[in-house]
């Protein structure tokens, strides 16, 4: 067998025991995905190892995979809390720098095998990156023992910390399934479902005039849907004219619709069902024509003879105006007479075939940009200097693109089944990787350096994750998806994150691990530069 197919026999054998091991079961509590690290750990130690291109590659794609599925509602979520994010990040990043200054002096650590350990500890490899460089200019003879320190912290960090995110609902004693009712009450206050009401007109200047003369929108955020007049029930469009008595249902926010009261006039309950020949029908928008421009210029009513009441995106309900513009993948309900509606849903959904596709275009000029950016050094001043790494930067670029939906003129869209697929394969692809290097040197580390190392670096993982547990739960009093999100970004841990999602029905932990990460990211890459300087001073 050549060398090339006993790699690709081997990478897809630890892939195919590692899914099988994921899918054991104690208790409810499985791995997952990081059932391939445990499978590579022992590949590895048994000398087989997958080339470094290969788990680079599948962490690119994990990680632009993850930023766009939160890129639409990480802006919103960071608005709201990125200060708690980023505070959270700096405790676990100061918390492992103090226990590392602490554990150099008590073991008499040389500043690289220390600032290595620290590393390790928090799962960062361009941390790693960004000690070494600075050995390298600044004690170039013991840059070597900062792989070492790495490689003997590391392995603990990873499978530590998916462990504990395994069993964090049973230690804190905080179901997954309380947490995530708790968190669809939150998103419900914050972004009230919209619901239909009907209100009979009994405001006099609502009398003979259409429903752009009166223009409800001056006053509250709602769409009118449907109009009563004399027993028949018609699409509310702006040419509609009003007349007393008539009945007409609004959709909207329950505070919004408190507001029509005013405008047109009392609520009633009375029935408002369409005629045999209108339908009411929701339909995805597929159509990449459609998307862009505003309702407003796409002149819906001319044009198609169809009304949107509803819009959903991103799991958010949003009320309909001409200001807004279509997305692809947008849920939209749809109110117009059957034959309008057909050719509508014709129309919005394009071809049934390219409703599955990627603009791959798009897609792959995302990844180079973040590429890109994760090789731009960013100086400090003195000397030092920040790279985010590849992985960072695809990430960022990835949660830009999934927040504008867009590269320049080249719309994005990857089908929800593409980012799943991309997800997981990419993650399996880095743990394979990233255990059988792990599993070939932990032994040899461990009998070389003695187990006070692996205790050492045990020592920084637990400490540090533990005073972030203490300022989510204890300070911020966060919910239990958003503290497993935020550990794991923190402690930089893509395996952790699987293992978090694995357990939620929600995007939750992955949105705050957006919030988290960079800020994450930047804390250890300068902490574990500064951890250079400051041993190397006092030791």
């Amino acid at each position: 067998m050549n060398p090339f197919a006993e790699e690709m026999f081997i990478l897809f054998a630890i892939l195919a025991l590692g899914a099988w091991i994921g899918h054991w079961s104690w208790r409810g509590i499985s791995l997952g995905s990081a059932g391939v690290l445990f499978a590579a750990l022992i590949f590895g130690h048994f000398g087989k190892s997958i080339p470094k291109e290969i788990m680079d590659f599948g962490l690119l794609l994990f990680v632009y995979a993850v930023g766009l599925a939160a890129g639409p509602s990480f802006f919103r979520t960071f608005r709201r809390r990125g200060i708690q994010f980023a505070v959270i990040a700096l405790v676990i990043g100061g918390t492992g720098a103090l226990v590392t200054i602490l554990l150099a002096f008590l073991l008499d650590l040389p500043p690289a095998l220390a600032a290595g350990l620290f590393t390790g500890a928090l799962t960062c490899t361009p941390a790693l990156a960004g000690t070494l460089d600075v050995l390298i200019r600044v004690m170039p003879e013991s840059a070597a023992l900062a792989s070492v320190g790495y490689g003997i912290a590391y392995p603990f960090s990873m499978i530590g910390i998916v462990l504990l995110t395994q069993f964090l609902p049973r230690l804190l004693k905080r179901p997954v399934k309380v947490e995530e009712a708790a968190w669809h009450r939150e998103k419900a206050i914050e972004n009230p479902e919209l619901l239909a009401r009907q209100f009979r007109v009994t405001n006099p200047n609502c009398d003979q005039r259409t429903i752009a003369e009166v223009n409800p929108r001056r006053m509250a955020q709602v769409n009118l849907s449907r109009i009563k007049h004399d027993g028949e029930v018609v699409i509310a469009t702006p040419e509609t004219t009003l007349h007393l008595g008539d009945i007409v249902m609004a959709v909207g926010a329950p505070a919004e619709l408190d507001k029509l009261t005013l405008v047109l006039g009392e609520e009633t309950s009375e029935r408002m069902d369409l005629n045999a020949s209108v339908l009411s029908m929701d339909v995805e928008v597929m159509e990449e024509a459609l998307t862009g421009m505003t309702l407003g210029q796409m002149r819906l009513w001319e044009q198609y003879n169809v009304v949107i009441t509803r819009i959903r995106r991103q799991g958010i309900e949003v009320v309909p105006h001409r200001n807004v513009s279509l997305e692809r993948g947008d849920g939209i309900r749809v109110v117009g007479e059957k034959s309008a509606i057909d050719a509508f849903i014709r129309r919005a959904q394009g071809s049934p075939r390219k409703a599955g596709e990627t603009n791959m275009i798009a897609y792959l000029v995302g990844l180079l940009l973040g590429v890109l950016v994760g090789l731009i050094s960013i100086p400090l001043g003195e000397g030092l200097s920040v790279k985010l790494g590849m992985a960072g930067g695809v990430f960022i670029v990835s949660l830009l693109i999934g927040h504008f939906g867009k590269i320049g003129p080249f719309t994005i869209y990857v089908p929800p089944a593409a980012k799943n697929l991309t997800r997981e394969l990419g993650l399996m692809l880095f743990l394979a990787g990233a255990g059988t290097n792990a599993g070939a040197h932990l032994l040899d580390v461990l009998q070389d350096r003695g187990w006070i190392l692996l205790l050492a670096g045990a020592a920084v993982t637990s400490l540090s994750a533990l005073a972030g547990l203490a300022v989510m739960v204890k300070g911020y009093k966060l919910n239990l998806l958003s503290v497993m999100g935020a550990l794991t970004a923190s402690m930089t841990n893509p395996p952790a994150l699987a293992a978090a999602n694995a357990q939620s029905e929600t995007d939750l932990p992955a949105l705050s691990y957006a919030s988290a990460y960079p800020a994450a990211l930047i804390f250890k890459i300068l902490l574990a530069q500064a951890l250079v300087e400051v041993l190397k001073y006092f030791l």
